[in-house]
């Protein structure tokens, strides 16, 4: 029987905005059995940054994946020279800065419940081959692993890359040049790594054969540590225009998945991606909500239905990372113009 507790949630993407509803939420969330959270870092002073956020929200016993990218997000939209791969010193410095508050995130759950609770921190090449380099990059990366992040491990989370004559949603760098940053810093196979978000992927190549594509890149490298199911589409959808970074969930016959019918996630996508990848260290699942007013009852059915293709996928392919993708994997896609950047 295939279960969720090795499996991380994006449930920010999904909680509702409401305070009392999203309390709610996260409780149904704790009833899903799942291993842990993949847990925002958001820009500075919000609520779920607080001690009493978490301990009303986030089960002491769930493990956590920081991810970097919101506060990312953020930064650009009025500091288009930020980023750890920033070629201005003012807007990598101004990265770091952000990357050491999830450090001290990391330290004092740590402090707290006597034990690693942020597994892993997912940071970003922003802001990409425009305005930053490799060496940048790389650099950045050192300075971090320099730290003490209580025995977190340090992500670098791909999102898709700046394309000639494609409206990018992230436009950060390529993943050869982010595979080879991760090479050139070194630091042991347990400090540094990649992670693979399956819709960012493809919205970078207009394919779901990208994602494979990713995958097997940073397996041949040996840097391939998590593995993030997060749906994309090439029409629209009630999440919005073709290849937007919107978090849609997979397909499925499952009922709670109508609404996403749609996206080019789906079981056969699932099982060629994990194939694949092989045995990696850690799968997340990170998905939102059409349409937003829609119930907790309605969020968490969503929920459900997408870690259970997940968890089911996970039971029936085995996990031979060098065995070939197979012939039915969808085909390259037409492309077509995706919406702005978002988180």
């Amino acid at each position: 029987m295939a279960t969720h507790a090795d499996l991380l949630l994006g449930a920010y993407a999904m909680a509702p905005t409401d305070p009392a509803a999203e309390e709610t939420f996260y409780a149904g969330v704790a009833e899903l059995d799942v291993g842990g959270l993949e847990l925002p870092l958001p820009l500075e002073d919000a609520p779920s940054l607080e001690p009493s956020w978490i301990a009303r929200n986030v089960q002491p016993a769930w493990d956590l994946l920081v991810t970097c990218i919101p506060t990312v997000m953020g930064r650009l939209g009025s500091e288009p020279a930020y980023g750890l791969a920033s070629a201005d010193e003012v807007g990598r410095s101004r990265a770091l800065a952000d990357v050491a508050r999830a450090r001290e995130l990391a330290l004092r759950l740590a402090d707290e419940h006597g034990r690693r609770r942020v597994v892993a921190i997912q940071v970003h090449s922003a802001p990409g081959p425009a305005g930053g380099s490799r060496d940048a990059f790389a650099r950045s990366l050192d300075q971090i692993l320099a730290w003490d992040l209580a025995g977190a491990q340090v992500l670098v989370e791909h999102c898709d890359a700046l394309i000639p004559g494609q409206i990018a949603a992230k436009g950060f760098l390529p993943i050869e040049d982010e595979i080879a940053a991760v090479g050139t810093v070194g630091g042991g196979a347990d400090q540094l790594g990649l992670s693979i978000n399956w819709g960012r992927s493809a919205i970078e190549g207009r394919s779901a054969q990208t994602a494979v594509e990713h995958v097997q890149a940073a397996v041949e490298a040996g840097v391939l540590r998590a593995l993030v199911f997060s749906g994309a589409s090439d029409v629209r959808t009630p999440w919005g225009p073709a290849w937007s970074d919107a978090h849609i969930p997979p397909r499925g016959d499952d009922f709670a998945l109508a609404a996403s019918s749609a996206s080019l996630l789906g079981p056969d996508e699932i099982s060629a991606t994990l194939r694949a990848a092989g045995d990696v260290l850690r799968i997340a699942v990170k998905i939102s909500m059409r349409p937003k007013d829609a119930s907790v009852h309605a969020r968490l059915a969503v929920v459900r239905a997408a870690l259970d293709q997940v968890a089911l996928g996970r039971v029936h392919v085995p996990l031979t990372p060098t065995e070939e993708v197979p012939a039915g994997t969808p085909p390259a896609q037409t492309p077509r113009t995706p919406s702005g950047r978002r988180a």
